[in-house]
């Protein structure tokens, strides 16, 4: 029989095989489909950069540029979206690695690094999302690695995780509250060095949205802050948002709440803590914290359920801990607790109709494509607000035209967009796009009206995620 030292270094080799079972379902389950308008955003602004368009300057984009600027040169190797999609498994098996790190830095059990970082790899959320280019979780991957540096003792350290802050606030804005947790940090339990953190953070943030301002002609600040700032709000979006969350989180959730309560028990006894573990439980419990009140954007337009996947991984260490914990207090009720959370949690992943592995529109897609393709001889672009699809080998969408970041810019009265959607009617009224689609409760539909309901009519309507209605012109017949 190995013995307990032995079995313990083979739960690396535990996680790499979780790694490689991760991957393969995630290769087994990409295709080249997508019908979803924030996935679009990066797809089609990575395009644009690569064929040499000035983001913010040329068209609208409402986030920093770190994504599509790593985003340019996938779009330059051509094959459609299947390089994005594989560099998205790729990230997620990174932060997959990430948390296993993380976590055996926190409690230093390595059975507990395991089930976190694999909870990490199999989140619902973060599975569901997984067919997208988005930037939510490049800043989860940031977050992860910068807790890491900052619970190093060197000063280099504590500068590069100052320079994975500059490269947050390229990414989302999103990493602002986990921002502030990392200067508190620094100036409770790393007050020698807490200058050389904020320094280059701040320093290095401010000095690189200056950049980007300058670069842009003073369109940088002007967009992102414009888009944020013109939003609606609806607080039903909280509520819905929450539920939607709760109910593809809760396998994390239900054992996060017991990791929770042993944690406090922890920090209860925080003055038999060394100042490290101190140090290391209050970064998690912050980064949770940040991650928490970034939902407090939802009612915003256009915000939804990715917003929590800043907080995914941080939820997974603590149900980790729950799992973990239980487990080794032995006893049956403890048992009986895990085999019923597995009994419920393992069959919700595989459960088709969750469509977290291998969530597909690619049906909607072929439809909209083999539309396109009977009624026009040219092939044109087909006005398809946030879709880009390349099932026939080439983008189904307006170029650079996304829904959200022009309608935003319509609402806020940027004479562009006004001139852009006259545009759009009047080729409506001349019925030139064969094709028109827009997402379920799409403002763009209402803003082009009367044009569209009085030249197209209802042709087809997706199953997939998300909806979307397609429109035919009315003197046209459906094929066959």
């Amino acid at each position: 029989m190995a013995s307990p030292a032995r079995f313990a270094r083979l739960f690396p080799f535990i996680f790499l095989a979780f790694i490689a079972l991760f991957t393969a379902l995630g290769l087994a389950g990409v295709d080249r489909s997508c019908l979803d308008a924030a996935d679009s955003t990066y797809l089609i602004t990575s395009r644009a950069l690569a064929d040499g368009q000035m983001p913010y300057r040329d068209f609208l984009v409402a986030h920093p540029p770190l994504l599509f600027l790593l985003g340019a040169p996938l779009a330059m190797l051509g094959h459609g979206v299947m390089p994005f999609r594989v560099f998205t498994l790729l990230m997620m098996a990174g932060l997959g690695v990430a948390v296993w790190r993380l976590a055996l830095r926190i409690t230093a059990n390595p059975q507990l690094a395991v089930v976190a970082g694999v909870l990490t790899l199999f989140a619902p959320l973060g599975l569901f999302f997984s067919k997208t280019f988005i930037n939510d979780y490049l800043v989860s991957l940031i977050a992860v690695i910068s807790i890491l540096l900052l619970m190093g003792k060197s000063r280099t350290a504590i500068a590069g995780a100052g320079a994975l802050a500059v490269l947050g606030t390229l990414t989302k804005l999103t990493i602002l509250p986990f921002l502030l947790v990392c200067i508190a940090y620094v100036l409770i339990f790393r007050r020698k060095l807490s200058w050389i953190y904020i320094g280059v953070a701040l320093g290095g943030s401010l000095a690189a949205a200056m950049l980007a301002q300058w670069i842009t002609d003073g369109a940088y600040l002007a967009d992102i802050l414009g888009a944020q700032s013109s939003k609606g709000y609806n607080f039903a979006n909280l509520f819905d948002g929450l539920r939607r969350i709760w109910q593809m989180d809760w396998p994390l959730m239900v054992p996060a709440w017991a990791g929770a309560w042993f944690a406090f028990k922890a920090l209860r006894n925080r003055d038999k803590l060394g100042g490290q573990l101190k140090g290391r439980l209050f970064l998690l419990v912050g980064w949770l914290l940040a991650g928490v009140a970034v939902l407090g954007t939802l009612p915003a337009e256009g915000h939804d359920t990715n917003l929590f996947l800043m907080a995914e991984p941080a939820v997974a260490v603590l149900a980790a801990w729950g799992i973990v914990a239980l487990a080794e207090r032995g006893g049956l009720v403890p048992l009986a607790l895990i085999a019923v959370w597995l009994v419920f949690a393992v069959p919700n992943l595989v459960n088709k109709s969750g469509d977290y592995f291998f969530r597909s529109n690619e049906s909607d897609v072929a439809v909209i494509v083999a539309e396109t393709i009977n009624r026009t001889t040219d092939c044109q672009p087909v006005l398809i607000p946030g879709c880009y699809a390349l099932e026939a080998g080439r983008p189904v969408t307006l170029d650079f035209y996304d829904p959200f970041l022009w309608e935003e810019k319509y609402k806020r009265g940027d004479e562009n967009a006004k001139v852009l959607f006259d545009g759009l009617r009047i080729e409506l009224a001349q019925e030139k796009p064969p094709v028109v689609v827009f997402g379920e409760g799409q403002p763009s539909a209402e803003i082009l009206q009367p044009e569209l309901s009085d030249h197209y009519q209802e042709d087809y309507s997706s199953e997939s995620w998300p909806p979307v209605m397609l429109r035919v012109p009315k003197a046209a017949k459906a094929p066959g």
